[in-house]
């Protein structure tokens, strides 16, 4: 679709699923982010396909209207946010490099120009034991289930310490094949989040010295292995979040909050954030308290109300892409403050 309204379109290497796709040159260079993939099991219950919908439709409108002179609009194709993370990816990769400002809209149950969210990183967990006969013998094993419940006991315990905003939470993957059979081994999946990148790599080291004492209670191997790459905490740009705003109420969209930090998840968008001006916002598209990665919120996302939703979005991030291509003092405010949080 891209293709046929006069956008070049690349593969990235390294990510099959991914595409930088751009139209016209110079700058400013405005980056719209295309999400797309879904949840396992549940489909469409997070709304990426409005997200890569209001993207692509912002992208198309805007090439219909503005000459290839006036500067570059790129859409990103972003897969695998629920899974691997791969933003992460595409900012080591250099699609950023050049990028004055990227922004995208998430489909919820409440619109909020800016939603911070917290860090992210997946752990996979291996006890290894011996088995033995559970009635007979049970003295010669070692059972890994049990180093793995000493495992969850000692997260729940650490929970009441843990600074507001700091989590880990886990669920046992595997856990042993039969009740007369000392486990030899079981598995675990664990998600770290923080409020910061430095609470975050504290957080971590707790979580490893509680996998390793509880694997040398019970005289376990153990191996810890990351799964994917480490989500970083959103870092909202203001200046461009008020752009969009404007757009929005334009439109006549109540906007719910401004600012909140409430209600928390996790995305890779925040490695975008931190690497160039970036916004995030969150916009209605289900009645109110249908929370996200639910079956309601899939069914809710294929209705109506969610397209038209779609199409609002998309008009705010194609207008605010305008604003940012015809006023200059207005991008440079939005890089200065950028600069400041990390020059």
């Amino acid at each position: 679709m891209l293709s046929a309204h006069h956008f070049s379109v690349q593969d990235v290497r390294g990510l099959p699923t991914a595409f930088v796709a751009t139209y016209g040159t110079g700058k400013p260079v405005i980056a719209l982010l295309a999400e797309y993939d879904a949840l396992e099991g549940l489909g469409h219950a997070c709304g990426h396909h409005l997200i890569s919908g209001m993207s692509v439709l912002a992208a198309l409108s805007i090439a219909s209207i503005v000459k290839p002179s006036a500067g570059t609009l790129t859409v990103v194709g972003c897969p695998a946010e629920e899974t691997i993370g791969a933003k992460a990816l595409l900012v080591r990769k250099g699609v950023f490099r050049d990028v004055d400002a990227a922004m995208m809209i998430h489909p919820a149950d409440k619109t909020e120009i800016i939603k911070l969210s917290l860090s992210l990183e997946r752990f996979s967990v291996v006890f290894k034991g011996v088995s033995s006969h559970a009635s007979a013998n049970p003295w010669q094993g070692k059972n890994a289930l049990s180093g793995m419940m000493s495992l969850f006991q000692a997260i729940d315990a650490t929970r009441i310490t843990l600074p507001a905003g700091n989590k880990i939470n886990g669920i046992i993957k595997q856990g042993g094949t039969a009740a007369n059979i000392i486990p030899d081994m079981a598995q675990a999946e664990f998600f770290i989040r923080a409020t910061d990148l430095r609470s975050h790599a504290v957080l971590v080291k707790r979580f490893t010295a509680a996998v390793r004492g509880a694997a040398g209670a019970f005289h376990l191997g153990h191996t810890i292995k990351r799964l994917g790459n480490v989500y970083f905490p959103l870092e909202p740009n203001t200046a461009l979040a008020r752009v969009f705003e404007r757009q929005l109420t334009g439109l006549g969209v109540r906007i719910d909050s401004f600012f909140t930090d409430k209600e928390l998840g996790s995305s890779d968008i925040g490695n975008v954030s931190q690497a160039v001006p970036a916004i995030h916002p969150t916009l209605a598209i289900t009645s109110a308290g249908c929370p996200a990665h639910s079956e309601a919120f899939r069914i809710q996302g294929n209705k109506p109300q969610a397209y038209a939703g779609m199409r609002t979005g998309a008009m705010a991030l194609a207008m605010t892409v305008l604003e940012l291509y015809k006023n200059k003092a207005l991008l440079s405010n939005i890089k200065k403050e950028h600069l400041e949080k990390y020059d």
